[in-house]
């Protein structure tokens, strides 16, 4: 049952997919996404405390919930870095894959973080390389699937004597940022066969003026990092605009704790080595 259920979410978002075209990530954006977040927390450690018996908590402990929940989040992985399918990122199947590798390896957790005891009673030391390794996976999965509505990519065409607000989406719609950002002065240095070396831009951005380069974003607030991506190549110094993009990603931060974790858990593994458990007789 529990496996033809798990078919059954599968082929709904199939359907989904064909009849919208895709999941409506930015609709789950701040704070909706952080309140279904703590729902989906809070509703698996309610069953795991109090239907731990239940056949969707067995299934969820079975190794066959594993083995599915890994091979799918690798087919996907595969399917996203191999196909050149980007927006099967954004898709339902790979939402209601995400969702279940994460609740798999949630209750992966809970029943294994602590060492079991001689009377079977989950109350024994914790397993920090264990914890580590998997909480790291989780967090920094959870990270990318929750913090998803909240990312963004937005371009602009900043140019002098006029402040700008109205920024594009990858997909081409408008999006309005709440600060201005102008040009006011454009540098570049060429090689001697006219190609760039390095070309800068001083720009206001809320009457206050930043120096932009390539590869040196500057950090405007928490999670948002504003780059130099491009210019007018045919004018060189004298362009009259440049091409600023905004990266908005609040969650990187925790994605970035979750792998630290994780090199955490594998130094504690390599440096303890395989843990071994005698019997009664060694």
């Amino acid at each position: 049952m529990p496996y033809i259920i798990l078919l059954v979410c599968l082929a709904l978002a199939l359907v989904l997919q064909i009849l919208t075209g895709g999941f409506p990530v930015l609709f789950f954006s701040f704070p909706l996404n952080i309140i279904l977040a703590a729902l989906w927390l809070g509703g698996m450690i309610w069953l795991w405390k109090n239907s731990r018996k239940s056949i969707f908590v067995e299934f969820m402990l079975s190794r066959g919930a594993t083995l599915w929940a890994v091979g799918l989040f690798l087919l996907s992985s595969l399917i996203i870095g191999f196909s050149g399918w980007r927006h099967f990122a954004s898709s339902w199947i790979f939402m209601v894959v995400l969702l279940y590798f994460q609740t798999v390896l949630l209750f992966v957790i809970f029943r294994g973080w602590r060492s079991a005891t001689a009377t079977g009673a989950r109350l024994g030391s914790v397993r920090w390389r264990f914890l580590l390794n998997h909480a790291g996976i989780l967090i920094a999965v959870s990270s990318a699937f929750w913090g998803a509505p909240d990312s963004e990519t937005l371009r602009l065409q900043a140019v002098k004597d006029m402040p700008v607000k109205e920024a594009f989406r990858m997909d081409g719609t408008s999006a309005w940022l709440p600060y201005e950002v102008q040009l006011v002065e454009f540098t570049v240095d060429t090689y001697e066969n006219g190609m760039p070396s390095m070309f800068e831009a001083a720009v206001l951005i809320d009457s206050e003026e930043v120096t932009l380069r390539v590869n040196e974003p500057y950090s405007r607030s928490f999670g948002e990092d504003i780059y130099l991506t491009g210019y007018d190549s045919m004018a060189g110094s004298d362009s009259q605009y440049c091409i600023i993009q905004v990266v908005k990603e609040p969650w990187k931060y925790s994605a970035l704790v979750g792998i630290i974790m994780m090199l955490a858990g594998a130094f504690l593994l390599f440096a303890g080595g395989p843990q071994r458990r005698y019997g009664e007789d060694d």
